[in-house]
């Protein structure tokens, strides 16, 4: 699952690694995602340390009451000296630069988050007694570990095969 809508989301301001809260929409969002799948069964949650995705897991909880681990590795990708910006601000040179997420800007590249989602699906796969788990993250990190599960071809020098989540999209799979 992906984290419900920031206010960030909503202005097209790059968020990153930042600690955002959901925005008001974001929480009615979740609420009415985690309403509809409260038949499901969750033995826990994993989730990424940032505050939009501890409030998703909470919001989500509420009908599950299970346990909620923080993870690293589940973090959303850096964005280095982007965070914080509007995408509509840039100059068409930063627009390029982080769209390859060129390191020079102090951004954390594809590779570098595809490496540490798989370590993490290989820790869960290899060493996790829970059956059914929820994972809250981001878009980017959701979209790599559905690569890494689904075992899709990919070539991670092009952006457009990582298939972003929407804000609160779940997506159930069987491992």
């Amino acid at each position: 699952m992906r984290h419900g809508t920031t206010v960030w989301n909503e202005k097209g301001i790059t968020q990153g690694r930042s600690q955002n809260r959901l925005s008001q929409s974001g929480k009615e969002l979740v609420a009415q995602v985690s309403k509809k799948f409260s038949s499901n069964k969750i033995d826990v949650i994993i989730a990424s340390p940032l505050m939009r995705t501890m409030q998703t897991a909470n919001m989500m909880n509420r009908y599950h009451n299970v346990k909620i681990i923080k993870d690293k590795r589940l973090i959303e990708i850096d964005k280095g000296i982007f965070t914080g910006r509007n995408r509509n601000s840039l100059t068409e040179n930063e627009k390029y630069l982080r769209s390859i997420n060129d390191p020079i800007c102090k951004m954390e590249t594809y590779e570098q988050v595809f490496e540490r989602v798989k370590l993490f699906f290989d820790d869960i796969k290899s060493n996790c007694k829970f059956k059914n788990i929820l994972v809250i993250t981001h878009g980017v990190v959701a979209g790599f570990l559905e690569i890494i599960i689904t075992k899709k071809e990919f070539d991670i020098s092009t952006k457009g095969n990582i298939k972003k989540f929407k804000n609160a999209e779940i997506k159930n799979f069987e491992i």
